[in-house]
Formats: structure tokens, C-alpha cells, sequence
């Protein structure tokens, strides 16, 4: 006799991540093989570019292939011997190396988008894709990193009709974790590259010199906060690192663009870390050289260490030791990159070409000028405020405090008299209770006021109405 088992809720959900992980390994293959493979370069679109909007797909997809494979093997087995969480924990690592680099491409390969969009857009439409297809374009090189971002969601899903009990439970929430933490990773590597871009290509105010770009490639680039001058100065500044060069940019006022702000030659540069402080963590301080001494105060411990590694390898500082430090300085204020002067759908967006001046232009400084200068104010202030030497504050008793009172009394008498906050206090409370009933009556004799003139004006209107009337006397009031 055959008898039918209905699937349980576990198996329908793993069938899903399945169908999904399908889905995807198809979607990424059709890029390929109907638009990527075929794209050649053209008078305008070079090798480079085209190598930047195919990034590392192939990898990914050949990975993808991978994955659909093993996963399907795993629903085979019995549900008590399923280790899906187990299954996507190993592939982590791997998954890390491809994920963060096709997210650290991504930025190069938007821009060449949008510098080629007519002609990308003809020749996806050329191979059938809908119109606009440079919006086809860019949806399908963005399912990636959005592909990761679902990855949590779905093993949620799994794990709300998994057993308590279940062996897989525990790589199962492991590995929900280890994929947040993979998508945060690559939504910061591509808010860095983006910015990385838009130093690299757009005008930068101020710049001295060369080219940016004869600087040589990017190395490294964060936010940080840097003293000079014995900490008499704290700026936030972004640093960006170059093989022989670190260069040192600031945000314009409004968040548009970059200003220009020097540069430190790598030769002779002493790297020291400083030990963590109560007003002073994550920094190291730069010496020697050329180089005017300076405090950079990181984001992060790991944002610390990467600058140490990099600037130690490329200066050939021997280590970057540790030294005790005591900061003079009271403050020490440090962003993440999401308060980058460009968080926003699109980073740094292009400025207008330059003009000559007018005198808007001049009233525009004039008042940048004066915001500068409440910024350095308000500096001042929170300094002040946030000093650990300000321990003489002002206590403040009511019982003991005096106050003089001026008060009329009911014989029109005026009496000047000392009290205490409290008895003003409590006779304040009074004659707002006072003033509250006062006002209550006085709204309860308006009403009555105004029900005696509508009934006044209703017998009026009856008497003008029955004047006319032969059979009207005085008796009809």
C-alpha cells in the first residue's frame, strides 16, 4: 500500500534557497553568455573598460554552478542529516575573496556606465535586451552584492522550521552572522572605492602639482582625525595613500567636493603607534623627514592597524613601536565613512566647470568665511565643555538660594521683599491655581452671556414677526 507524506515546512523552505540559488546561477550565466562575452572594444569603449564591467563574473559564476551542485546533493539527504548552515559556513572564506572583489570593482565599472551609457545601451538592446538597456545593464552587474544582502533572510527563514534540537542549529546562526558581516564588509569596500573614484577623476580645489593620477594607484584611503601642531589643531581629514606619496584631502564646506590640503613624501617618515588614552585611541603619529609631526586618530582598531602595516612597509620603518602619549587635546571626534562628504545615491557629484567670479561669488566667501569662523567657535566651546579639568561647577541648593521679590498688595501698596526660590516657587503655584479658577468663572459667565442674548434675540425676532399680525397684542410676549 503506498502512502504519501506530505513534505514539511523545513523541505519547502530549502527547496526555495534552492530555486533561488537556480535562479541566480542562470541570471549570472545570461549575462555572460548573451552580453559580456560578446562585448568588444570599439573607437570609444577600451579593453579596460570592458575588463571593468566584466570585473570577476566569470569567477562568480563558475562558483555559483559550484554551489546550485553541492546544495542540491545536501536535500537529498534526511533532515536530521541536512547541514545547511554547516554547508554555507565552509564556503565562506571562498565566498569572501570573490564577493569583496567583484564589490571593490563595482565602483570602476558604474563609472564606465555612465561615461559610455548611448553606447552600452544600444548594444545590450542590439542583443535583445528590453529597453532602456543600459538599465538592464546595470540591474543585472548590481544582482551580486544584492544576491548577498538576501542571504540572511533566507537562512532566517530556515531556521524558524528548524527543531531546537537540530544538530545544524548552531553553524546555521554562525553562518547568518558570517553573512551579515560579509555584506557590511562589501557595502564599505564599495562606499571606498566609489570615493577612491571620485578623488581620482574629479577636480580637487587647490591641488598643487601634477596629476593626481601621476601619483601612481591608490593604496589605501580612510577618514580620520588628525592634531598638529601639539594637538592646538583637530581636523577631520581624509588620507589617501599613494606607493611614495600620502596625501592629505579636506570636504568642502557644502560636502561637493575635495580641497587640497598637502602632502607627505614616504621617504624618512617615522611611524610610532600611540598607546590608547582617555582622549586618544586607534592613532599612531607621523615624524621625521619632511614631514610636519602629526596625530591621526582612526575609525576603527582594524582602520589602525592597515595604516600601520601599509605605512611600515612603504616608509621600511623597521616596527611601528608603541609609546606612551598624554593628550593635551580634550576632544578627539571620529567618523565612519557613511559621514563621508558624499553618502548619498551618488557620491561627490560633478561640479559646474570653473567661471571667473562675480560678486555673489564674493558674498558666498564672505559668509563661508563667517561659518568658518562659528566653526571654530563652537570648537572652542566643546572643548570647554568636555574638559576633564572643569570640576569647579556651581551647585545649586533651593532651600539656601535668595531671591528679590517686588509684590503689590490688595491696598496698592508695593513691598520689596527677600525670599527663598522655594517659597517663590510655592507662591507662584498659587496664583496660577488662582488665575485658573478665575479664568474657569470668567468662561462660565461668557457662556451664560451668550445663551441670555440668543434667547434676547429669539424674542425679538417673534415680536417683529407677529407686529404685523391684526390679531398681535402684548399678550402674546
Amino acid at each position: 500500500m503506498f502512502v504519501f507524506v506530505w513534505p514539511t515546512c523545513l523541505f519547502q523552505v530549502l527547496q526555495n534557497i534552492l530555486e533561488a540559488e537556480n535562479e541566480y546561477s542562470r541570471e549570472v550565466q545570461s549575462l555572460l553568455g548573451s552580453y559580456l562575452r560578446s562585448l568588444h572594444p570599439t573607437d570609444r569603449l577600451s579593453v579596460t573598460d570592458i575588463g571593468h564591467i566584466q570585473g570577476n563574473l566569470e569567477e562568480i559564476s563558475t562558483f555559483q554552478q559550484m554551489l546550485v551542485q553541492s546544495l542540491e546533493e545536501h536535500t537529498k539527504l534526511p533532515e536530521n542529516q541536512q547541514r545547511i548552515g554547516g554547508f554555507f559556513l565552509s564556503l565562506m572564506p571562498q565566498m569572501k575573496l570573490i564577493y569583496l572583489a567583484y564589490c571593490s570593482s563595482h565602483p570602476a565599472a558604474v563609472s564606465v556606465l555612465t561615461q559610455h551609457s548611448e553606447e552600452l545601451g544600444e548594444y545590450m538592446e542590439s542583443k535583445g535586451a528590453s529597453t532602456p538597456g543600459i538599465l538592464t545593464l546595470t540591474t543585472s552587474l548590481s544582482k551580486p552584492f544584492t544576491r548577498l544582502e538576501r542571504y540572511p533572510t533566507l537562512l532566517k527563514e530556515l531556521d524558524r522550521h528548524m527543531e531546537d534540537q537540530h544538530p545544524d542549529r548552531a553553524d546555521l546562526h554562525a553562518s547568518m552572522a558570517a553573512f551579515k558581516n560579509l555584506a557590511t564588509q562589501c557595502q564599505e569596500v564599495r562606499k571606498k572605492k566609489d570615493l577612491e573614484l571620485q578623488i581620482l577623476t574629479e577636480p580637487i580645489r587647490n591641488w598643487e602639482g601634477d596629476g593626481i593620477k601621476s601619483l601612481g594607484p591608490v593604496l589605501h584611503m580612510s577618514q580620520a582625525t588628525v592634531h598638529t601642531q601639539n594637538c592646538q589643531e583637530s581636523n577631520e581629514r581624509y588620507l589617501v595613500l599613494f606607493p611614495h606619496t600620502l596625501l592629505i584631502l579636506s570636504a568642502s564646506l557644502r560636502m561637493s567636493g575635495f580641497i587640497y590640503q598637502g602632502r607627505m613624501p614616504l621617504s624618512g617618515m617615522l611611524i610610532s603607534r600611540i598607546e590608547d588614552g582617555e582622549n586618544l585611541k586607534n592613532a599612531f603619529e607621523i615624524s621625521g623627514g619632511q614631514c610636519e609631526r602629526m596625530q591621526v586618530a582612526c575609525n576603527s582598531q582594524q582602520d589602525l592597524q592597515d595604516w600601520l602595516d601599509l605605512l611600515t612597509k612603504h616608509t621600511h620603518t623597521p616596527s611601528a613601536h608603541s609609546q606612551k602619549h598624554q593628550s593635551v587635546c580634550h576632544t578627539v571626534s571620529r567618523h565612519d565613512m557613511s559621514k563621508s562628504p558624499k553618502n548619498m545615491k551618488k557620491l561627490l557629484p560633478k561640479r559646474k566647470p570653473e567661471r571667473k567670479p562675480s560678486e555673489e561669488d564674493f558674498t558666498a566667501r564672505k559668509s563661508t568665511a563667517a561659518l568658518e569662523e562659528d566653526a571654530q567657535i563652537l570648537k572652542v566651546i566643546e572643548a570647554y565643555c568636555t574638559s576633564s579639568s572643569r570640576k569647579d561647577v556651581h551647585m545649586l541648593f533651593p532651600e539656601e538660594e535668595k531671591i528679590i521679590v517686588e509684590e503689590t498688595r490688595s491696598n496698592g501698596q508695593t513691598v520689596v521683599e527677600e525670599r527663598s526660590l522655594v517659597d517663590t516657587v510655592y507662591s507662584l503655584k498659587d496664583e496660577v491655581q488662582e488665575l485658573k479658577q478665575d479664568n474657569k468663572r470668567m468662561r462660565r459667565t461668557l457662556e451664560e452671556e451668550q445663551r441670555a442674548r440668543k434667547e434676547l434675540e429669539r424674542i425679538v425676532r417673534r415680536v417683529l414677526k407677529n407686529m404685523n399680525d391684526p390679531t398681535w397684542d402684548e399678550t402674546n410676549l
